[in-house]
């Protein structure tokens, strides 16, 4: 089996605006950290071949994605579901595309098509780096995200965005290190892990805990060490460390900490040598909107209502100036009958053995849904991803349509879907999984 990889600086420049906050309302002031493109392409002794992509960045356009998928087929022959697009989605990264209720976010067009034009060339790379490589695999634990579902007693119980120590995060952190031949070090280490990357904000340019994960990781293993993040489920997750509220030292020595752990263990004997045995699937498929929750016609225009200072108690804790452009817009949408009726999901499965595999979702998946999927498949090391090919809309567990809160109810205002998700969302994501 073989490996190649390939890695770029894609630092966009300082004047750029940020996405992941609304609350921006100007261009970045600086780099805290620098933004990586990372790639890592496998093949096996058959010689099927998966490339996964890895960036810094916070949500990838949905016909980018297919793009690429298309370009790679005709290009290097790669077929579509054996290419992954995961994206880190820190908060501290350009917006890649144009957002109806971000419409003070600019994009920078040439630095989206620079974009990817180095992606078309990091693809192309990693496959003609494919080297003979040895590779081990191992399932450990973190505990730097937390649940950030929390009941609100003012909200009658509803959920808002918190911290509840006793709500549900994945520990599980899937590690893989990348030999070259004969090496004792290993050349590449991609661990995966579901959390936010919200620990910063402000107007610097950052990776957020990523990068400074990555630091760690190569101050134990060595600036030669590539490193890879895949985001998992961590729609529902946020990190227990922030900027605020710690010193600069205090915040580096943190998750330079969590970065020695994930080397300690990359290089452990709890690793186990990994034979590739490469297959993919992928598919799209549709998740239904409940339509019983849409409003009205009258109450859309009542929100649009430029004198309207506040929004119904039903709708928070939603920004209300996010609330009343989502409005118009759907209003518009009813009105001209465009308005869809379902969301569009992709998925992939990516076999590396007969037991070990990738579930590769899109969406902004929270912990409990990636924990749901992986559940199905007692018989398999199974991974999850999330974040993959295209973001769009947060997938929340079927409980959460209930308690509300940002996964589930907030976040349609600004991501522009007309309603919550239908109760049976689980299973239809359950019965879409097992059909692959």
């Amino acid at each position: 089996m073989r490996a190649g990889f390939y890695e770029r600086d894609v630092t966009p420049p300082v004047g750029i605006y940020l996405a992941g906050y609304p609350s921006r309302k100007s261009g970045s002031e600086g780099v805290m950290d620098p933004l990586y493109l990372r790639i890592v392409a496998m093949e096996d002794d058959a010689g099927e071949r998966v490339v996964l992509v890895t960036a810094d960045l916070l949500k990838f356009p949905k016909d980018m994605a297919w793009r690429l998928k298309a370009w790679a087929e005709g290009a290097v022959g790669l077929k579509s579901a054996s290419l992954v697009i995961n994206l880190s989605h820190t908060h501290c990264a350009p917006g890649l595309f144009h957002q109806e209720c971000y419409a003070h976010w600019p994009v920078d067009i040439e630095y989206v098509k620079g974009l990817e034009q180095w992606i078309r060339e990091g693809i192309q790379a990693a496959l003609e780096d494919l080297k003979p490589a040895r590779i081990t695999f191992g399932i450990g634990e973190a505990h730097f995200g937390v649940c950030r579902r929390q009941a609100d007693p003012e909200l009658g119980g509803k959920v808002r965005l918190g911290v509840n120590e006793d709500g549900y995060y994945d520990p599980d952190l899937p590690v893989m290190a990348f030999y070259g031949e004969g090496a004792e070090q290993p050349k590449a280490v991609l661990y995966s892990y579901a959390c936010h990357p919200t620990s910063r904000s402000g107007q610097m340019i950052s990776a957020d805990w990523p990068g400074v994960v990555s630091r760690g990781i190569k101050q134990a293993l060595g600036n030669d060490v590539m490193t890879l993040f895949v985001q998992g489920a961590g729609g529902s997750v946020g990190p227990r460390k922030h900027e605020r509220g710690s010193t600069p030292e205090e915040y580096d020595a943190y998750w330079l900490a969590e970065g020695k752990k994930i080397a300690e263990f990359a290089t452990s004997d709890r690793m186990q040598d990994t034979d590739l045995r490469l297959s993919a699937v992928e598919k799209e498929f549709e998740i239904p909107y409940d339509t019983s929750k849409m409003l009205s016609q009258e109450e859309l225009l009542d929100l649009c209502d430029p004198s309207r200072e506040t929004i119904p108690p039903a709708l928070r804790p939603a920004n209300p100036s996010i609330v009343r452009l989502w409005a118009r817009g759907i209003y518009e949408k009813v009105r001209t009958g465009t308005l869809p009726g379902t969301f569009g999901m992709h998925i992939a499965k990516i076999g590396l053995n007969e037991g070990f595999q990738i579930i590769a979702m899109s969406g902004e998946v929270t912990a409990d849904v990636g924990r749901m999927v992986k559940d199905l498949f007692p018989e398999k090391q199974t991974i999850f991803f999330g974040y993959c090919s295209y973001t769009g809309a947060y997938i929340p567990a079927a409980y959460m349509l209930e308690e509300g809160g940002h996964e589930a109810l907030a976040s349609i205002y600004f991501q522009m879907r007309p309603a919550p998700f239908v109760p049976e969302i689980d299973e239809i994501i359950k019965g879409e999984v097992r059909s692959l």
